[in-house]
């Protein structure tokens, strides 16, 4: 039986910076700002990275709190 490995952080390829992940949402008919994601980041004390003055979040947290928020909204 294998078991899973608990990462605490996501995977590199993971790591997408706010803008591109703003840019994607505008397709969705739920777009979201900028301050906005940074706002979910805070509340939800979700993992950063900061490199070369670009702020990186998991994509795969961000689309969790996205969908909590349109489902806020219905």
């Amino acid at each position: 039986m294998a078991t899973q490995t608990i990462n605490p952080y996501p995977v590199a390829s993971d790591m997408t910076v706010l803008e591109d992940i703003r840019d994607q949402f505008k397709d969705t008919g739920h777009p979201v700002t900028t301050d906005l994601i940074k706002r979910w980041i805070q509340e939800q004390d979700l993992y950063v990275e900061r490199y070369r003055n670009k702020v990186y979040v998991s994509y795969s947290d961000i689309l969790m709190a996205h969908q909590e928020h349109v489902a806020s909204r219905d």
